[in-house]
């Protein structure tokens, strides 16, 4: 029974993410067809996209009554961004991990405000809706923010990035535009299907996700917070971590590390703040010190790395012993 659960858990996650992967391809296309700014697209459609697992699981696993599964897998997504997404998007490239973004003044400060924010909300062991409209009150000022330093880049900047842009989306924009005009309310009706069949896939497969990790939990006598931050966190961690990859790859290492941070920004602000508007969030004394401790510690790590803007192999090793030291605390190895 033990291994008929590790296979469901395996491919209910695969098709979780590859799931999301085609809805945000598909939302791309449909923000080019209406014209939406490129930021707009980027910050939202894409955002929304990448962390649909990670929302996905947690409110399944909320509405199966488990109330920890989404500050467990949140916070564990979020370390897993940092210790194991940013050191996968160095090992793994043989180019240098230099940045011209200057994130530890625009990004971290907000990264940091919204760790304190989930500190101060999960410390007496209760999520509440104030609390929830706080943080995504939180995400508006971060995009409006973001907005503003978008504007103030210079132009020949703005143009080097536009350029990379371009070629990523040219054969999006090929699809979209067609031949003729005459074609493209098939083509929105067509997207937009596609689209909620993606959606629909999401949803079913994030059910089968939680349904399996509570079954593996219950056989293995653990508590499902404890595989939520983990097995269930490197699984929905999966699209940033690929893409980062992906971009770090092409040299372009202020997509990776951008890709990393605005996600676990967006899911801070967003996740918390969406779901504890609906029902209500705890967490344990004892997860909440864990989680926290080495949140906070990743945050800190990643900041001290960043200062020179670069990212070197033995920084990322420290990142990665870091993270084997988070599992090996969950699972009471030490």
């Amino acid at each position: 029974m033990f291994s008929i659960w590790i296979v469901v858990f395996v491919a209910s996650l695969w098709i979780l993410v590859k799931s999301a992967d085609y809805f945000t391809d598909f939302a791309e296309k449909l923000g080019k067809v209406f014209r939406l700014p490129n930021f707009i697209v980027g910050v939202l459609i894409v955002a929304v996209g990448t962390s649909l697992p990670e929302l996905a699981t947690s409110v399944a696993g909320v509405t199966r009554g488990e109330s920890e599964f989404l500050s467990a897998n949140i916070l564990g997504t979020v370390i897993v961004n940092i210790l194991l997404g940013l050191s996968l998007a160095v090992i793994i490239t043989n180019k240098k991990a230099r940045f011209n973004w200057n994130i530890v003044s625009n990004d971290l400060p907000f990264f940091l405000a919204a760790i304190f924010l989930v500190g101060v909300a999960l410390m007496d062991g209760k999520f509440s809706v104030i609390e929830a409209a706080i943080f995504l009150v939180g995400y508006i000022v971060y995009v409006i923010y973001t907005y503003h330093i978008q504007k103030t880049i210079k132009e020949d900047t703005k143009g080097r990035y536009e350029k990379k842009l371009k070629k990523e989306i040219a054969s999006e924009t090929d699809y979209i535009n067609g031949e003729s005009q005459g074609k493209h309310p098939k083509r929105i009706t067509k997207l937009i299907i596609l689209a909620v069949l993606a959606l629909i896939a999401v949803a079913i497969s994030s059910h089968f996700v939680v349904e399996a990790v509570i079954n593996i939990a219950n056989i293995l006598g653990m508590g499902t917070s404890v595989i939520a931050a983990t097995a269930v966190a490197i699984g929905t961690s999966l699209p940033e971590i690929l893409v980062a990859i992906h971009a770090s790859r092409r040299g372009n290492f202020d997509l990776a590390i951008g890709d990393i941070i605005g996600s676990n920004i967006f899911d801070l602000f967003v996740i918390f703040g969406v779901v504890g508007l609906f029902t209500p969030l705890t967490i344990s004394k004892e997860l909440f010190l864990v989680l926290m401790i080495f949140l906070v510690g990743a945050f800190f790590l990643m900041w001290l790395a960043f200062i020179d803007k670069k990212l070197t192999r033995s920084e990322t090793w420290m990142f990665i012993l870091l993270y084997a030291m988070f599992v090996g605390k969950l699972f009471n190895v030490f």
